[in-house]
């Protein structure tokens, strides 16, 4: 089965191609188009340099600084495009839970992530992905060309779950590669303290990043459904714990009622969208009311 197939299904696409995902705040870009912009002058205008990290493209390094400093750097132009988007995965070992009919939490965030790449690329905006655990493991610079899809899909077919979660270092790695304004989209079950994820937030956000979190959760996250002495087993640590599940499930339940609302409380205050994305949804009534929201609310 091809990329294309496994990651976007046809029902979905034709869904897709009547929608549209736009940032609410000002972008940085051309004024033609959907987006309102700040930046005056010529599409191809230089903006600054700024130093080259892996998945930058070869041909933007600039010799002459090489050659006077022995430093890579490359340079970044104001761009033709209205909106620069990037889409970042977790892919810790958290996100591999749900080994059943339903897939994994891993495969359902690859086709959130596909989806949107598909819908933004088509109406011409720069569109980027990163997968992440502790640190960024795969980057792939924002751009609008027509090749850009086959990329994003070659990223996430080499995307690989396991590990740790840090998702406070992965948006300072991401922040310091965007340099100017972006739509920033996390995709990840956020099962981490909501002091890491603020720390995050707050860079991305005094960059003037707008961001959305789109959180990925299996329904037993959210239920908790066993009543027997059960086998715990983490997926990010190496450990287990045999316990009996109908004494711990009020107090999971309290935890990850509490967890939810901190989640909240962070994202209003720092004026942060989030929605939730069960996997036993199908992902194009999901993925489309999500998009509906988003649109009544803009």
């Amino acid at each position: 089965m091809s990329a294309v197939m496994r990651y976007l299904d046809p029902g979905l696409v034709q869904r897709l191609n009547q929608l549209q995902l736009s940032a609410r705040s000002v972008v940085e870009g051309a004024t033609a188009g959907l987006h309102r912009s700040p930046v005056k002058g010529a599409s191809v205008e230089f903006r600054q340099h700024r130093f080259y990290v892996p998945g930058d493209e070869p041909r933007r390094l600039d010799w002459r600084v090489l050659g006077r400093t022995d430093r890579p750097y490359v340079r970044e132009y104001h761009e033709e495009t209205n909106l620069r988007a990037v889409l970042m995965l977790d892919c810790s070992g958290s996100m591999l839970y749900g080994q059943t009919r339903l897939g994994t939490k891993l495969d359902y965030a690859r086709r959130i992530v596909a989806s949107l790449a598909y819908l933004m690329l088509g109406q011409t905006e720069s569109v980027g992905a990163a997968t992440f655990s502790q640190q960024v493991q795969q980057w792939l610079p924002p751009q609008s060309h027509t090749a850009q899809l086959a990329r994003v899909l070659e990223l996430l077919d080499r995307a690989r779950g396991g590990g740790k979660s840090d998702v406070a270092s992965a948006m300072h790695a991401v922040a310091d590669r965007l340099g100017r304004r972006a739509l920033v989209i996390v995709v990840s079950d956020l099962l981490c303290p909501v002091e890491q994820i603020r720390r995050g937030l707050a860079r991305l956000r005094h960059d003037r990043h707008e961001v959305i979190l789109l959180r990925v959760l299996h329904p037993d996250e959210q239920q908790f459904p066993f009543h027997s002495f059960t086998l715990f087993e983490s997926l990010e640590a190496e450990r287990s714990i045999l316990a009996d599940a109908s004494l711990l499930r009020s107090i999971y339940l309290r935890n990850f009622i509490r967890h939810q609302q901190q989640l909240e409380q962070a994202c209003r205050a720092m004026r942060v969208e989030l929605a939730r994305f069960l996997i036993d949804q199908p992902l194009h009534e999901a993925l489309v009311s999500f998009l509906r929201r988003r649109a009544t609310a803009s």
